[in-house]
């Protein structure tokens, strides 16, 4: 039986500064972090973008497609499951591996927005196909919350997505790799 490693004092939850306060720092969290607050711009752009590509000729509002509108929540229940879902425990032999941890974590929040993110874009050809802009807007409605709450890297997601990776029994050190300090590839020093 693998016996978790206690973490070095500030490498857990208690060591995240707080999300606006740790994109100025120079971690692998921040990083991520900051990938997150502009793949937020994503969703609403498509929204934004959307009365100029769906083509509304008949009814925009007046008769409501609901074929269309009814594969959207069934989208977002599904992505919400399958989202919740993610990741899989770390395996027994990759004990005090860090680097397999955090490659897990970067993979999870990255489907867990394409997850997401899937909801959203779903709206486009669903308006297309009933003609009226409804089901954009329910897929954005419905979707972008689950953007915000599933895939950005907050306290609470990242501690999530802890417990599920070390639901064998094995000790991740996630939160020690995500405070640690960040170089990218090829810097010198």
């Amino acid at each position: 039986m693998v016996v978790p490693v206690d973490p070095s004092p500030g490498a857990g939850p208690e060591g995240d500064p707080g999300y606006l306060a740790s994109l100025r720092t120079a971690t692998l969290l921040a990083q991520l972090r900051r990938a997150f607050l502009g793949l937020l711009a994503v969703p609403v752009g498509v929204l934004a973008l959307s009365p100029y590509i769906v083509r509304l000729e008949t009814h925009t509002v007046d008769a409501q497609p609901l074929w269309a509108c009814a594969v959207v929540p069934l989208a977002a229940a599904g992505a919400l499951v399958t989202a919740r879902r993610l990741p899989s425990a770390l395996p027994r032999d990759a004990a005090g591996s860090r680097m397999s941890a955090s490659e897990s974590f970067r993979a999870t929040l990255f489907l867990r927005f394409a997850l997401t993110e899937g909801v959203v874009l779903l709206g486009l050809p669903l308006s297309m196909a009933a003609d009226s802009f409804l089901p954009m807007a329910l897929s954005f409605c419905l979707g972008y919350p689950l953007v915000v709450a599933l895939a950005l890297p907050t306290r609470g997601t990242i501690e999530r997505i802890r417990a599920r990776m070390e639901a064998g029994g094995v000790s991740s050190g996630l939160w020690a790799s995500l405070l640690a300090p960040y170089r990218r590839a090829g810097a010198k020093g």
